[in-house]
């Protein structure tokens, strides 16, 4: 008589089901819209809807007057293996191929006129005289998708107005190794000392209004020290896109100044202001005083990308949802970049784009003590109240990402001195640069992978009430408070086959820490309910097997 294998259809039956069961419920738990909680459900928003094509009837209302017309043809598909090189190289490429039609349009139509061409989305800015030609013939050009204005980006309110070389008394550190209140919030001398790094090796390029590069604490990048135009640490554009010729370095306001010095401003003061001082700086005008151009924008974070920029830093934007800048940041952050932006200064449900973007690192404002400023902006968006979103995107999803300190931020301003001011632009530095100082450790750490870390290791105030009263994201801190140890300390631990010793010293201290002031991280705590559910549902499935063989075999 033959013997019955060990393996019989019985046990075999038992394992399969426990098998699809146990995938059941990890591919139930790992799904966002599922596990999130009600933070991730689709939600009615109450965001300031701006998010429309050009209104064509009121630029042919426009008299005589010439009209710029931003030009957008097809996008080329980036492919997710693609490196940072290619994928700059594929939209040069695609650019050059695609736009061919609209330039022969422009060259053999009167009062039409091709001023700036762009490849990190692909696009044309022509000027264009209404009275010789009906705006719509624009979109029966061959290859073209959509037209609209060159629209301008502000600097997010409030602003403040302050006197060039206004020097603030709080600016003035009385110890050697004073820090401004953002960078002790941000945990940013943690890292300096842990890893012997103050960002080092990496290139932040902030666009904004301009720099006072002969400030005491800014320490602009150039290739070439004897060249005063800042070679490759220093452009300006005009609202066309089209750079300065010879420009050297000025600020148009202040903000930009301001933004730059609390990214890598130095501690000439006595004061520590920048939270990664060795940085490489690059600095756009993209900006004059307070607003720039489309076309400003998108030229600026070409030259960033050109210049090898590993960070892009963008406190300005507006307030709605604008499709037009989801490609060109989406494509910078293709291109390896990651792009950090202000969510906005107009309160509870308002964001302003591009940091409303899914793939940008959006940030907010809080105070001294980790309270949420009242003028920081958050919201709930969904996916279908943007004009064109990739399908990609989840169908609701919440900004800001996280928060920074942005009240009171005490940091540069031309003519050498130091202001104080509020502000979601003034907090988002301190995220750029706590990216900085990541990538310094983590030079190979993608954009995704950088977002990431700092969302599982954001942190709220013990006893933070939001407006949903969650423990995981909401509209006023996103996931909580920067940590830029944490963060660092997180990004070693994703990338380190290595020798991790040099957390180890300080993991007691930081644990408890962690337990008294800081909630676990949401995607922490449903890594742990998984595992704990494939451990359980694996022993149970050695016993059933056991009990199986034991019947079927008599041991």
């Amino acid at each position: 008589m033959a013997t019955r294998s060990p393996f019989s259809n019985d046990v075999c039956n038992h394992l399969l089901t426990l098998f699809f069961s146990c995938l059941l419920l990890i591919t139930i738990l790992s799904t966002p819209a599922l596990a999130a909680g009600p933070e991730s459900t689709a939600v009615s928003s109450t965001h300031f809807q701006t998010d429309s094509p050009l209104d064509i009837e009121e630029l042919n209302s426009s008299a005589s007057e010439t009209v710029e017309i931003v030009v957008r043809l097809e996008e080329v598909t980036i492919p997710e293996a693609a490196s940072d090189a290619d994928a700059e190289q594929l939209l040069t490429d695609h650019a050059n191929e695609t736009q061919e039609p609209v330039l022969e349009y422009a060259a053999t139509t009167p009062g039409v006129s091709v001023e700036t061409e762009f490849w990190l989305t692909n696009a044309v800015l022509l000027k264009v005289d209404p009275d010789r030609i009906e705006l719509e013939a624009l979109e029966s050009v061959t290859a073209v998708e959509t037209v609209h204005r060159n629209f301008e980006l502000t600097i997010p309110e409030p602003q403040t107005t302050i006197q060039t070389g206004e020097t603030s008394s709080t600016a003035i550190g009385t110890e050697p190794h004073q820090s401004t209140a953002g960078i002790e919030l941000l945990n940013a001398p943690a890292v300096w000392d842990a890893y012997e790094t103050r960002g080092d090796g990496v290139r932040v390029a902030v666009l904004d209004t301009g720099i006072d590069a002969a400030h005491p604490d800014i320490d602009l990048y150039t290739a070439d020290s004897s060249d005063p135009t800042y070679p490759g640490g220093w452009a300006a554009f005009d609202e066309t896109g089209d750079r300065v010729d010879g420009s050297t370095p000025y600020d148009s306001g202040v903000h930009g100044t301001h933004v730059s010095g609390t990214v890598a401003g130095g501690g000439a003061s006595g004061t520590q202001i920048g939270v990664a001082p060795d940085v490489e700086l690059l600095h756009g005008l993209v900006l004059n005083e307070t607003s720039g151009s489309f076309a400003q924008l998108i030229a600026g974070m070409e030259w960033a990308l050109e210049e090898d920029a590993d960070v892009i830093n963008l406190s300005l934007g507006m307030t709605g949802t604008y499709s037009q800048l989801i490609d060109p940041v989406t494509h910078a952050i293709e291109s390896g970049a990651v792009v950090v932006a202000a969510v906005g200064n107009e309160g509870v449900d308002s964001s302003s784009s591009p940091a409303n973007v899914y793939d940008v690192i959006s940030v907010g404002a809080v105070h001294e003590d980790g309270t949420v400023a009242s003028f920081s902006g958050g919201e709930h968006l969904n996916r279908s109240e943007w004009h064109t979103a990739p399908e990609t995107w989840p169908t609701s999803y919440v900004v800001p990402t996280a928060v920074a300190h942005g009240v009171g931020v005490t940091s540069t301003v031309p003519g050498g001195g130091y202001q104080a001011l509020p502000g979601t632009s003034m907090a988002t530095p301190h995220v750029s640069g706590t990216v900085a100082l990541l990538l310094s450790v983590e030079p190979d750490a993608t954009p995704d992978a950088v977002s990431t870390a700092l969302s599982e290791t954001a942190w709220k105030p013990a006893g933070a009430i939001t407006p949903q009263r969650s423990t995981t994201m909401d509209t006023r801190y996103g996931y909580g408070i920067v940590d830029a140890k944490a963060t660092t300390d997180a990004i070693v631990a994703v990338h380190s086959d290595t020798d991790t010793s040099v957390t180890d010293e300080t993991a007691e201290t930081d644990a408890t820490e962690t337990t008294a002031t800081r909630e676990t991280p949401p995607f922490s705590r449903l890594v742990a309910g998984t595992v704990a559910l494939v451990v359980t549902t694996i022993s149970v499935a050695t016993l059933l097997l056991a009990r199986s063989l034991a019947r079927e075999t008599k041991w």
